[in-house]
């Protein structure tokens, strides 16, 4: 899902999805997984690592992708970190796969001001690597990754999953953002065009 505002904060729903797993193709699961060998846990199962090295690797991940697009990389945000954890958890705590009634609501309250937001969700992948490969796959979500506006990106992760929506794996969750004020990192729409990849 996406989110633009002027400093008046009127905003436009873009796009929006929720994904659940995926197959990807046998030529783009080489890719990735070449692109992921670069990324510390990327393929480290979700119960055996930190939350923080997931994070890390999730945006490690985020940015080979745009790189491997021409686009540059995103900066992880610490307000961005907290609003997508703190929806992780409430998803899993309250068994729903939604983007809520406002998440750029969610983003202003951790206190990320900002002018273009996104965000990505998932559940019921074990590792980094395959939720940011199955999100490539995905049109709304590959947009939100290569899209050229975005600076930053923040991530929450849980090792369990959402009853109904996925029988393991992990809940995952990307906010990305755009500062108020700030001019967009690229101008480049045509990898965000292409998608999905994979």
């Amino acid at each position: 899902m996406r989110k633009t505002q002027t400093t008046a904060l009127a905003a436009i729903v873009t796009a929006g999805l929720a994904i659940a797993p995926v197959a990807a193709a046998s030529g783009a699961r080489r890719d990735a997984t070449r692109r992921a060998r670069g990324c510390a846990h990327a393929n480290t199962l979700i119960r055996r690592t930190s939350r923080r090295a997931l994070q890390r690797a999730v945006v490690c991940l985020v940015n080979a992708q745009r790189r491997a697009h021409g686009l540059p990389g995103l900066g992880e945000n610490a307000r961005l970190n907290r609003s997508a954890q703190g929806w992780t958890d409430a998803m899993v705590t309250h068994r729903l796969f939604t983007h809520g009634a406002d998440f750029a609501a969610r983003i202003t309250a951790a206190g990320f001001r900002w002018s273009d937001a996104g965000e990505n969700i998932a559940t019921g992948f074990n590792t980094p690597a395959t939720v940011v490969r199955a999100w490539m796959a995905s049109t709304g979500h590959c947009q939100n990754i290569l899209n050229p506006d975005y600076r930053y990106v923040g991530s929450g992760v849980s090792a369990r999953s959402i009853p109904g929506f996925s029988t393991g794996g992990g809940t995952w969750t990307q906010d990305f953002g755009l500062l108020m004020g700030q001019h967009p990192a690229s101008g480049d729409w045509g990898p965000a065009d292409g998608c999905p990849y994979g």
